[in-house]
């Protein structure tokens, strides 16, 4: 497909008619981004259920929405006091659920420590005793199966697409994945990394990896990379532009695409007559 449209994802005119095998996705956090100065925290709300909603209507049975969030930190602006979270992944699971979509499993992304890149952690002489932050160094990654099966029709056996020693590392449900430090060019970027884990446990070649918040590029790049199809939704032309070049760059560098498993020849036993 490679198609990235440059469009409102709350809009249900710029998804593609195509349908999804798996979406990757990481929204807004609603902790106060350039792009989320235009709708308040209602809105936000509304967004997510929206724009999940019309991800949902094109995911096929069986298909996987993989969705890659934090609870809210930055809190104050809503509430006027600062206060740890907001949970919004419970909020997103009911509304899937009437949209069909049903919790499959749970990841945590642990990544780098919160003093590292957290303005809100902070050791100087400017803090008093007993105010300390704790931040999470972690994120969530919560993965849905559309319809009545987590299984798909007509796909291969995992042991053909996967390998054991990989499949056991990655079930065991907490990544540990370092965050990406440059973001220099787009605010709030996740790892190609996480994304890949995805890709190979949630789909096979061929398949359409979609996300409705593109920003970067991660999720198409990763796709590409990994033999399937892509296609997503960007709303801001910056990003949109850095989007297609980061795409770009990859379709020039096919040397470095990973490598596809090939599973080994399974030994049979000769019969004994």
């Amino acid at each position: 497909m490679g198609n990235i449209t440059l469009g409102d994802s709350r809009d249900p005119s710029s998804y593609p008619k195509e349908k999804f095998h798996l979406t990757i996705t990481s929204p807004p956090y609603f902790v106060g981004k350039e792009y989320e100065k235009d709708y308040s925290f209602d809105d936000y709300r509304s967004l997510l259920k929206d724009v999940f909603r019309e991800t949902a209507k094109r995911t096929v049975d069986g298909g996987k929405i993989a969705i890659n969030i934090a609870d809210i930190a930055a809190f104050s602006k809503v509430t006027g006091r600062v206060e740890e979270t907001d949970q919004v992944l419970p909020e997103i699971t009911r509304n899937l659920k009437e949209d069909d979509c049903h919790l499959l499993a749970r990841y945590i992304w642990h990544k780098d420590d919160p003093w590292v890149n957290s303005q809100h952690v902070c050791y100087h002489d400017k803090i008093p005793s007993t105010y300390v932050r704790a931040l999470p160094n972690w994120e969530y990654i919560w993965v849905y199966y559309k319809g009545d099966s987590t299984k798909r029709e007509g796909v291969s056996p995992i042991d053909e697409s996967i390998s054991k020693e990989r499949w056991k590392r990655w079930v065991s449900a907490v990544w540990k994945i370092d965050s990406v430090r440059a973001n220099n060019d787009h605010a709030a970027k996740f790892p190609e990394e996480l994304a890949r884990r995805l890709i190979l446990l949630y789909s096979v070649v061929g398949d359409t990896i979609f996300d409705p918040f593109m920003g970067s590029g991660t999720t198409a790049v990763a796709a590409y990379r990994n033999d399937r199809e892509y296609a997503g939704i960007e709303r801001d032309f910056k990003y949109h532009a850095l989007c297609i070049e980061n795409i770009d760059i990859a379709l020039s560098q096919p040397s470095i695409k990973f490598k596809p498993y090939v599973p080994p020849e399974k030994f049979k036993q000769d019969k004994l007559y």
